[in-house]
């Protein structure tokens, strides 16, 4: 092998590992920012409080209902879950007080053409 072949060879291992090295120390940075963002979250979930409601819904009759409805109500601010059920036309609703109200949240319902029905 000549000299100027193995020298490539080196150069190329040096900028090799000078790519890992720099992308383990980004993927370092990168989780211990996931993190602080994700404890910052818990952190403010934890000082609001949760109400959770269970909805009747009228006017459901498929899957494509289930998601708008889904779709709707998780758009508005403060809603933290929604899982909407066809078999019982129900949809369960958990959102934080200090963000949102149930007359928002029938707002977003009746806004997708739906109703909801008293308890």
């Amino acid at each position: 092998m000549s000299p100027f072949k193995i020298r490539s060879a080196n150069l190329k291992l040096q900028k090799m590992k000078a790519m890992i090295y720099t992308l383990g120390i980004f993927l370092f940075l990168s989780c211990g920012q996931a993190n602080k963002k994700t404890n910052e979250k818990n952190e403010a979930s934890a000082s609001t409080e949760l109400t959770e409601v269970t909805l009747h819904i009228g006017g459901m009759t498929c899957a494509m209902c289930v998601a708008s409805i889904e779709k709707g109500v998780s758009e508005v601010k403060g809603v933290e879950y929604v899982k909407v059920a066809l078999n019982d036309s129900t949809a369960i609703v958990r959102f934080s007080d200090a963000k949102t109200g149930m007359d928002e949240i029938k707002k977003a319902v009746e806004k997708r053409g739906y109703t909801v029905k008293s308890n």
